[in-house]
C-alpha cells in the first residue's frame, strides 16, 4: 500500500495480511525495489494523482445514503490500480499475473496487454449486532480500512475473465476487470452491464471523466466477513 496513506491517515497504524495470518503495527512500509527513475518518475507520478483523489473522495466516509460524483482521469487511475496490484502480487511467490500490465503501469505502453475495464462501488455502513453494541461498540461500523484482494465473478463472466483485483479504500470500492483475448467486445459489455446490474456497481469509461454512483454494493460488515480473509489491509488500530 503506498504511503499516502499512512500520512492521510494518522490513526491508521495496523497492517494486516488475512492469507498468512500477518499483523503488523506502524505505518505502511514502502517498496524500495524498483529503480529510481521508475520511482520517481512515473510511479511517483501515479502516487500523486491516487493521493490527490484520497484528499477528495476516499479520506469521507461515505454514509448510508449514497450520492457520488465522481470524477477521475481513467489512464491514471488504471495504472495506479495495477501498480499496486502488482506490489500486493510481489508479497507473493510468482507467477505474478498482473506483471504482463508492468509496461503499461510504467507508461511505455498506451494500452494493457487485455481488454480492461474499472469499475466503482460504494461500502455503506454496518449496523452492529445488539450484543456489540451493548459492549460499548457504535451501532454504525464505518468502512475505515484500505485493502487489496480479489473478487470473483459467477458464470457466464468467470469463463472471460482474465484477471480481477480490487482496492478498497474507506467507503469506494473499484476493482480492475481484464479479460481473456477470446472473448467478442459484445459480449464483454453484456458481462459488464450484468455485473453493474447485479452488485450496483458503476462502470468508469475512457471517454467520460465523472459518474454518478448512487447505490451501496453491501455494507461493512458484510465486506468484511466476505473479503477480508483473503485481503491485505491496512486498518484503523483502534478498531
Amino acid at each position: 500500500m503506498p504511503l499516502f496513506l499512512s500520512r492521510n491517515r494518522p490513526a491508521y497504524r495496523t497492517v494486516i495480511d488475512h492469507q498468512r495470518r500477518v499483523v503488523r503495527a506502524g505505518v505502511v512500509t514502502a517498496v524500495r525495489d524498483v529503480c529510481e527513475d521508475c520511482n520517481g518518475g512515473p510511479l511517483s507520478r501515479l502516487d500523486n494523482y491516487a493521493s490527490s483523489l484520497d484528499r477528495r473522495y476516499f479520506t469521507q466516509i461515505v454514509g448510508t445514503t449514497q450520492k457520488i460524483d465522481f470524477s477521475y482521469d481513467f489512464d491514471l487511475l488504471l495504472r495506479w490500480l495495477l501498480k499496486v496490484s502488482y506490489n500486493d502480487d510481489r508479497t507473493r511467490p510468482p507467477p505474478h499475473e498482473t506483471k504482463p500490465f508492468v509496461p503499461y503501469i510504467l507508461g511505455r505502453e498506451k494500452e494493457p496487454p487485455f481488454s480492461t475495464n474499472v469499475l466503482v462501488g460504494i461500502i455503506t455502513p454496518g449496523v452492529a449486532p445488539a450484543e456489540q453494541v451493548a459492549r460499548g461498540f457504535p451501532e454504525l461500523i464505518e468502512p475505515e480500512s484500505c485493502g487489496i484482494g480479489y473478487l470473483a465473478y459467477g458464470e457466464p463472466a468467470l469463463s472471460d475473465i482474465q484477471l480481477s483485483r480490487f482496492v478498497q479504500i474507506n467507503s469506494y470500492l473499484l476493482d480492475v476487470l481484464a479479460w481473456r483475448p477470446k472473448g467478442s467486445r459484445p459480449v464483454r459489455r453484456s458481462h459488464i452491464e450484468q455485473i453493474c446490474r447485479i452488485h450496483h456497481m458503476v462502470e468508469l469509461k475512457r471517454n467520460t471523466n465523472t459518474v454518478a454512483v448512487t447505490a451501496g454494493v453491501m455494507d461493512y460488515l458484510s465486506f468484511q466477513s466476505k473479503f477480508f480473509p483473503q485481503t491485505s489491509t491496512y486498518r484503523d488500530a483502534r478498531r
